[in-house]
């Protein structure tokens, strides 16, 4: 797969992709080939230097292991580290792209585009086909054919959807997508068949008033306060005034 990977490209994985000795053979296996992944949680670094608020580059050491697996592979590697705001929570990918043609905020936003894609993806597989593992068509045409009425019905509703959360002064993310395609899809049903035709305008908008209820809740903001260790259930009584043992 990798020798498939043309020149000049990005390419972004997901975070179960981390790996040195991958990152490192898809960037040097040809010419300015870059890759773009988000940081997991438990990554050690050391900050080299700071290029700006939330861009700096990071140096991290090879594990042993995976220098026995890869020679070639040096002691430390190094990559760029972008930290930006989604909905008030900080994300970090990292990137070998350099900082002289590709500012931060236009990373960000890349890999941003990828995970909405990604959740697109999670909505047309659990909610609208509800977990099918196959498709019902078998013959090659069918299939595409298949393919585009799934993508056009999901462009759909995430239309109408987008429309009704403007119209509430809400972002389109915050709309539940698995109740709102239900909603929009037996609304819209009913509405192909409805009489007269140029009422169609007041219905749309009846539609988008009644999305209002789909919105997902805000989750509350964890109090700032000192975590404590809780005692762990013990079924046996406890008493308060036990000497220690000798």
């Amino acid at each position: 797969m990798l020798d498939k990977i043309p020149d000049r490209s990005i390419t972004l994985l997901d975070r179960n992709f981390w790996s040195a000795n991958l990152m490192h053979t898809l960037m040097n296996g040809g010419n300015k080939r870059h890759w773009l992944i988000p940081k997991r949680s438990n990554t050690v670094y050391e900050v080299i230097e700071e290029y700006g608020d939330g861009d700096a580059l990071w140096r991290m050491k090879v594990s042993p292991q995976a220098r026995k697996k890869n020679p070639s592979l040096p002691e430390y590697w190094d990559a760029r580290a972008i930290t930006y705001d989604v909905q008030g929570k900080a994300k970090t990918v990292l990137t070998s792209l350099p900082i002289s043609n590709y500012p931060a905020d236009k990373i960000a936003q890349l890999y941003h585009q990828r995970w909405e894609i990604e959740l697109g993806f999670r909505d047309i597989k659990s909610s609208m086909l509800n977990n099918a593992i196959t498709l019902r068509s078998k013959k090659v045409d069918l299939i595409y054919q298949e393919m585009w009425g799934m993508l056009l019905a999901y462009n759909i509703v995430r239309r109408e959807a987008s429309h009704a959360a403007a119209s509430h002064g809400q972002r389109a993310s915050d709309v539940r997508f698995k109740m709102a395609f239900t909603f929009i899809a037996s609304n819209l049903i009913v509405m192909a068949a409805a009489k007269p035709e140029s009422k169609t305008g007041m219905r749309l908008k009846e539609l988008r008033s009644g999305v209002c209820n789909l919105f997902l809740e805000r989750k509350k903001a964890r109090p700032n306060r000192p975590r404590v260790v809780k005692q762990s259930k013990t079924r046996y009584p406890i008493s308060r005034n036990a000497v220690p043992l000798k």
